[in-house]
């Protein structure tokens, strides 16, 4: 490699960087020797190198860095390492801020500034916060072409750092400002500040001394000076508790025994409470003056009292007393400080000899308004300081009139140049702030012009005052149409009640989030809104978003899922039920053929087959309507414990040996509504699901509880009490997907012809449908738990009625009618062959019209038989017909499913009863039998 040659633009070595420019070599700068350098670059080094300013230059894409002598001790250690290489390298832990600001300048030509900038630079080893005004221009080749920036940096750290120093000046100055003003308003006798959260006092010699206790440094317990304090004194001098919620009277005299001689004075007490952001008192500082020679010889002393007055009105600065004529009389210490006059130069004199020629006319036209009216004056001059400057003072004075009718001045002078200064910084920094202001406003007013959502000021009461341009493309209403307006007069008619909550609650200053609701839109369709709002009285100001595609599209995805799930449960049925017809029909048609054939042995067995699928195929309908929450029930108070008892035999039958069955009840258990073989069948499902999660064995727990629910414990639960059975296991457990489906119709781990998947829904459909819940939790290979939750009964259960005789032989007396009405054929065929064989004289009618007639005639009826779901007229329209005709007829319903008769105790009047299809012969025959009974007969 080659030694870079001595270029001729720099003849003679300027400084450090101008040497470091000649010995650049290819390895050292990635744009070779500087005689390989373009000459636009040449040229701007020759022009920067020798500047007093501090400047920079970014060469090409890479930001090639090139500075001078100025500019070096602003980067530290980076010094010269950064000379000559690209910019990333050596200014890398601000690079983020740096790079969109180059690349500004060298991508489009923009000029950038800013004014105290903040970086984050590594100076001498360590990261240093530092503030520049910086400038960066583009520098561009003979064709226009920008080819680097050159930056003019300007370090105001310095500047930036005075500025916050002035600022805690100020602060602290408002401080001492207003403890001054305190001691003013108490004569300066004394200062404290007492720690409310503490009760600690911070006080001054002179606080103490009005107690007559020895000062203190360090905070003390309040408890020290209110044991001073004279029996009945407790309305005045405070205490921790009105302290602490801030009732504590603040202008107030009361009296106490003073410490070192027990004497009786009168202390004057002023102060105020500070407190913290949430409200809560902080603080309580303030003054206190003994003024016990006030009260003793108030009359006597009334010219001193009116001079103590008088400056505790001062601040105690530069205090001084002058004559009718203002010539100075007496004046403190600080004054000859400030003015650097001995005692003899001021005394007899008036302030103009210190008094800034400019000032004069203003205070003496002051001071002969006050001399006129006897009021206090106050004005700001400017007065000579020793050092021969003229600063700024804030002068106050009272006059004071004496015995003898003649006037004293008393006064102070404070000395406020620091405050002038801050003021016209603050002015400066107003305008600064007006126009930001100014900017956010345009901001804000873009925001409402270009909003996508409908922004709407309204009153409290719900009247529109102002809309943005929004409502039009969304709603199609213009803004002259909705002024004046109520916000309910664009709402849809069904969400009016909402809406009018929603604006109440605004109105009572509570936001609103998220509430949906529909608006009308001009074209007479509507949108769906959802709106969030604030109050700000007198107004609430409320922004509303269209959601109605995104609900539509919502309603077409649950839409989906149902039909999804739908498909599913009738796949599951359409198996289950073809399986079950299967068995029937099949077993039928076996019979048939044996029968045409004249072989009647082993029908039963056929006929046993045929009758279990029927039976299964009504189990399975019973296991739906439970799921779909549709099964007919009998809720009656009913004893879960004795239930549970009664079950534990089978239990233990059905579980095997290898399951260890532990029952625990709650002997305070209430009584729970609910359907007692509709519960005995929930409780044997759950076991027998919980039989096959332990193959290997384990240990079943089936417990009772009574509990006293809140709103919101068992979700959707209302408050209330009720019985909780647990049935839980040790088994295999779920998984979180298994656990997801538990409650799905037809949904089951278990191989295929062990298990229906619906043990689980019939569950949930029974504890739904009894007003209660059902809830399970599963961890896999710890076992699962479900609890069922009923409500408790509020009343006794009904006493049983006695059983009678066997009536298994009796059979219809003589002339007793039964009608029946029935729209299937095949059920009103089967109906009708048991009436017969029982002896009833049987009269039949297809629907609820047919029978009207035969009710409404004047022949005898011992018994309706209807079933629930006749098409048009239904049973229970049927039955309240005909019982305006036969009071007191008695009425046996048949129904395979009812919307209206799903809970039996709702749906049966006195003297009815039900029986659910598929029912047994025998049972219907019981059922007749019990109702009709012999010799019941009815004209």
């Amino acid at each position: 490699m080659r030694a870079a040659p001595v270029p001729t633009h720099w003849p003679f070595v300027l400084g450090e960087c101008a040497a470091l420019a000649r010995s650049l070599t290819p390895a050292r700068c990635p744009l070779g020797p500087p005689d390989q350098w373009p000459p636009t670059l040449r040229m701007l080094i020759d022009m920067m190198l020798p500047s007093q300013a501090e400047i920079v230059l970014f060469w090409g894409p890479d930001y090639i860095a090139f500075y001078n002598d100025t500019y070096a001790p602003t980067i530290g250690n980076k010094h010269p390492a950064a000379f000559g290489r690209p910019a990333r390298e050596h200014w890398s832990e601000l690079w983020d801020d740096l790079q969109p600001l180059l690349d500004r300048v060298l991508h489009f030509g923009e000029t950038v500034a800013a004014q105290d900038r903040p970086f984050r630079i590594n100076r001498h080893g360590q990261m240093e916060e530092v503030f520049f005004d910086i400038s960066y221009s583009p520098v561009r080749e003979h064709d226009g072409r920008v080819c680097g920036v050159l930056c003019i940096v300007k370090e105001t750290t310095a500047r930036v750092n005075a500025t916050r120093r002035l600022a805690a000046s100020e602060a602290h100055l408002r401080e001492m400002e207003e403890q001054w003003r305190l001691a003013q308003a108490a004569g300066g006798v004394g200062v404290f500040v007492l720690d409310i959260p503490a009760d600690t006092i911070t006080a001054s010699p002179g606080f103490y001394r009005a107690f007559g206790l020895p000062a203190h440094a360090a905070p003390v317990p309040s408890a020290v000076v209110e044991a001073l304090k004279v029996q009945g004194e407790s309305d005045h001098m405070s205490d921790a508790r009105n302290r602490s919620d801030g009732s504590a009277l603040l202008d107030v005299e009361y009296r106490i025994r003073r410490a070192h001689d027990g004497r009786l004075r009168w202390i004057w007490r002023r102060a105020e409470i500070v407190r913290d952001a949430t409200g809560a008192p902080l603080l309580m500082r303030g003054v206190v003056q003994d003024v016990t020679v006030r009260h003793l010889a108030q009359a006597t002393l009334r010219e001193s009292e009116e001079r103590f007055r008088a400056l505790a009105q001062a601040v105690p600065n530069q205090v001084w007393t002058a004559g009718s004529d203002g010539a100075l009389d007496w004046v403190n210490q600080q004054v000859l400080d400030y003015t650097g006059a001995p005692p003899d130069e001021l005394l007899g004199h008036r302030w103009l000899a210190t008094l800034h020629p400019d000032d004069r006319p203003s205070m003496r036209a002051a001071w002969t308004q006050a001399a006129t009216t006897l009021v206090p004056y106050s004005t700001e001059l400017r007065l000579r300081r020793h050092d021969g400057s003229w600063r700024w003072q804030l002068v106050r004075a009272q006059p004071v009139q004496g015995g003898d009718g003649g006037i004293r001045w008393i006064g102070t002078t404070t000395d406020i140049q620091d405050q002038k200064a801050a003021q016209a910084q603050l002015e400066a920094m107003n305008s600064t702030l007006v126009q930001r202001v100014e900017e956010r406003t345009r901001d804000r007013d873009r925001l409402w012009q270009l909003s996508t959502d409908v922004m709407v000021i309204a009153d409290l009461s719900g009247r529109i005052l102002h809309v943005n341009p929004a409502w039009s493309a969304v709603l199609g209403w213009s803004e002259e149409e909705l002024l004046g307006g109520h916000l309910l007069d664009f709402t849809h008619p069904d969400d009016l009640a909402a809406a009018q909550h929603e604006i109440e609650r605004l109105a009572r200053g509570i936001p609103t989030l998220r509430f949906e609701g529909r608006m009308r839109h001009r074209d007479g369709s509507t949108r769906t809104l959802s709106w969030t709002a604030v109050p700000d009285a007198p107004y609430l100001h409320a922004v509303g978003r269209d959601v109605t595609a995104l609900r539509e599209s919502e309603a077409r995805l649950r839409h989906s899922q149902k039909m999804e799930a739908i498909g599913q449960l009738t796949g599951g049925i359409a198996h289950d039920f073809n399986n079950m017809l299967q068995g029937i029909t099949g077993a039928i048609e076996v019979m048939r053929r044996r029968v045409a054939k004249g072989q009647s042995e082993g029908l039963e067995r056929f006929m046993d087959s045929a009758t279990q699928s029927a039976q299964r195929a009504a189990s399975l309908v019973q296991r739906l309507l439970a799921f779909s929450r549709r099964q007919s029930l009998d809720p009656k108070p009913l004893d879960v414990n004795r239930l549970v008892r009664s079950m534990e035999e089978m239990l233990h039958r059905t579980l095997g040996e290898h399951v260890r069955l532990d029952v625990g009840l709650d002997t305070q258990t209430c009584l729970a509504v609910g359907d007692e073989s509709q519960l005995e069948s929930a409780i044997l499902n759950l076991a027998i699901n919980a039989r096959d999660a332990m193959p290997s064995g384990g240990q079943l727990r089936i417990a009772t509880a009574h509990l006293a629910l809140g709103d919101g414990e068992v979700e959707p639960l209302p408050r209330g009490r009720y019985v909780r059975i647990t049935v839980a296991d040790t088994g295999s457990g779920m998984p979180g997907d298994v656990l997801a489906k538990a409650f799905d119709p037809f949904f089951t781990t278990k191989p295929i012809g062990q298990g229906t998947g619906l043990g689980l829904s019939m569950v949930y459909g029974f504890a739904q449908q009894s007003g209660g819940q059902v809830r399970i939790d599963s961890v896999p290979g710890q076992g699962t738990r479900v609890d069922l939750y009923l409500p408790c009964a509020t009343e006794p259960p009904a006493e049983a009625a006695p059983v009678g005789q066997d009536a298994g032989g009796m059979l219809a007396t003589e002339g007793e009618v039964v009608l029946l009405v029935e729209d299937d054929p095949g059920v009103r065929l089967l109906v009708r062959e048991v009436l017969i064989d029982l002896g009833y004289r049987t009269l039949e009618a297809a629907d609820g019209p047919s029978a009207l007639p035969i009710l409404q005639s004047h022949g005898r009826i011992d018994l309706l038989v209807s079933d629930v779901g006749l098409p048009g007229l239904n049973g229970r329209q049927l039955a309240e017909i005909a019982r305006q005709h036969r009071p007191g007829l008695r009425v046996l319903f048949m129904t395979g499913y009812a919307a209206r008769a799903a809970v039996r105790s709702e749906f049966l009047a006195p003297g009815m009863d039900m029986i659910a299809k598929p029912f047994a012969v025998d049972e219907l025959v019981q059922r007749i039998r019990a109702m009709v009974g012999r010799g019941s007969a009815e004209g």
